[in-house]
């Protein structure tokens, strides 16, 4: 359904700059409104607002459904789109809508609930510095990201726990391959997102069909910082989890290098007896001390007694 609001001017404050708030309308008061419009709509209502330009509908159509981050510019208006990654799910599709901004409408196509979401928190935050489609779109984005860092730092610490784990310094459950390699693309999911973030925000802030005021377009600039600091960070991370997974092959390597370890010395531990009963195991009559009573006993003995040396030369290496 859709969700309509004006952006009203509430007068000067102390600082001489105008200020203005998000007040929601009817869409037919949106629509015959003078005053700056900013729309969440589905496909199907942003078709029936009859836009003059046909290709805007077309564009829009298409980057609704369009997994990336991505802005065309018009000379009367810029339609773009947002695929924005779960933070809570690794594994879910990332949420998709796009946007068109004109010098009189901000309008977010969203078939799901993330344009709604994201302009509500705006909404909350109060008062906007600037009444302009262009602006909320700033303040949009920049809301859009505000929390990213927080997350990729709790992000950091998961993994950081997990290395500690691996390490031994941590809990000693196991660590599975796919828990690391979840960190890994989800790292590199998000960086992805903001480097194209980053590109749209330098895209805006060009302002080349000069859609926007100075001030607007400027704004976008803090954007594209924004974003490019959580893409270094994101790719931060990725190399991080790199880390930890060949971190868990070295640690597989040693397990089984320990493993075929232990194979080996029990080889070697029986290697007396084996070749005792083999030797004396042939059906000859003519070996060397098979009349002598007390063969066995010998035999016995010597065993034991090279099982023995073997034992304390393992020990003595730190092999056992």
């Amino acid at each position: 359904m859709a969700e309509c609001y004006i952006l009203e001017n509430h007068g000067l404050r102390t600082t001489s700059k105008h200020m203005s708030s998000l007040v929601k309308v009817d869409p037919d008061k949106a629509q015959n409104s003078s005053l700056p419009v900013v729309a969440v709509l589905d496909g199907a209502e942003f078709e029936g607002l009859g836009l003059e330009d046909p290709n805007a509908h077309e564009s829009l159509t298409e980057l609704a459904s369009s997994e990336s981050t991505y802005v065309d510019i018009y000379p009367e208006y810029i339609v773009g789109s947002l695929a924005v990654p779960s933070k809570t799910d690794f594994v879910a599709e990332p949420s998709l809508f796009a946007f068109y901004l004109d010098d009189h409408m901000l309008i977010f196509v969203d078939e799901g609930n993330t344009a709604h979401n994201v302009l509500k928190r705006v909404i909350d935050i109060g008062v906007l510095s600037e009444t302009t489609p262009a602006h909320c779109l700033y303040v949009f984005f920049k809301e859009l990201l505000v929390n990213d860092l927080a997350f990729l730092g709790d992000f950091e610490d998961k993994m950081e726990t997990i290395e500690e784990r691996m390490m031994g310094t941590g809990p000693t459950a196991n660590v599975h391959s796919n828990v690391i390699m979840s960190y890994r693309r989800q790292s590199m999911r998000f960086g992805v997102y903001y480097q194209e973030m980053a590109t749209m925000a330098g895209i805006l802030g060009d302002d080349e069909n000069e859609l926007m005021s100075q001030t607007d377009a400027h704004a976008f600039d803090h954007i594209e910082a924004l974003a490019d600091r959580l893409a270094t960070r994101s790719s931060t991370l990725k190399e991080y989890s790199l880390q930890l997974h060949e971190l868990q092959q070295t640690q597989i390597d040693l397990k089984q290098n320990s493993i075929m370890q232990i194979f080996t010395i029990v080889t070697v531990l029986f290697a007396p007896l084996t070749l005792v009963t083999g030797w004396f195991g042939m059906n000859l009559q003519t070996l060397p001390g098979l009349d002598f009573p007390a063969m066995w006993a010998c035999l016995v003995g010597g065993a034991l007694l090279c099982t023995g040396l073997l034992l304390a030369f393992f020990r003595w290496k730190k092999w056992l």
